[in-house]
């Protein structure tokens, strides 16, 4: 006796939406936006058919897809890319833009498509992954996977070294707790007034002529770039 078909419905909902903080709308596929109570109720009718999609805040492209899906989406790729920056195997500093994404676990053995079980590794680091005792642990959305040795030695995430944002030290750093009517220290007066003159369709003045009103015209970047690098 054949088993009855099952229809799939796909509805996208946003997180605060179905928890009720927000009234966002969401998605139904094939179909369009319906109220967030329709949503919150199919939720409750059919939680065995619940599937968490993690989404780009950027622009709610998915970033994890379960088992629907195989193939490696653009939004994926671009997120990876950025959360890695090299290969995560420790020590190794290919760049992400050298590497090709590659599911953590394997499709073949249960592993699903998103962000959590994606990783950048090198093509030497691939086959190394895919041919030896090394093996990957669980990613997510902002760190990229650790892993374990042949001796399961575990070495953990590596992140790339970014640069901390610097405050400018010539203004102020005001918060909530400062009185409206609390003097602020002068500022500077400001040492190009004339910016925008800059942008002016003009020649830049000929080497050597003192003109306040415009820089001095620099050197040849390539020459100094070359001297750099001899240095």
């Amino acid at each position: 006796m054949s088993r009855p078909l099952r229809a799939q419905v796909l509805v996208t909902v946003p997180v605060l939406s179905l928890l009720g903080a927000t009234d966002e709308p969401a998605m139904l596929d094939g179909y369009g936006p319906i109220p967030p109570s329709i949503a919150r109720r199919l939720v409750t009718d059919g939680a065995d058919s619940l599937h968490r999609v993690l989404t780009d805040p950027r622009d709610g492209a998915p970033l994890e897809i379960g088992r629907t899906s195989y193939r490696i989406t653009k939004a994926m790729r671009q997120w990876l890319r950025l959360r890695d920056g090299k290969c995560p195997l420790p020590g190794c500093n290919n760049h992400s833009l050298d590497n090709e994404a590659d599911h953590l676990l394997a499709w073949a053995h249960g592993g699903t498509t998103g962000i959590s079980n994606l990783g950048q590794p090198c093509p030497k680091h691939r086959r190394l992954k895919h041919r030896s005792a090394w093996s990957p642990t669980t990613a997510s959305k902002h760190n990229p996977p650790g892993w374990t040795s042949p001796s399961q030695r575990h070495y953990p995430t590596e992140h790339q070294d970014w640069e901390p944002p610097h405050w400018p030290p010539h203004i102020p750093i005001t918060t909530t707790d400062t009185h409206p009517d609390q003097d602020l220290p002068d500022l500077s007066p400001d040492p190009f007034p004339d910016w925008h003159s800059f942008t002016a369709a003009h020649p830049w003045p000929a080497a050597g002529t003192d003109n306040p009103r415009r820089p001095a015209q620099l050197k040849d970047p390539l020459t100094e770039r070359g001297a750099f690098q001899g240095a």
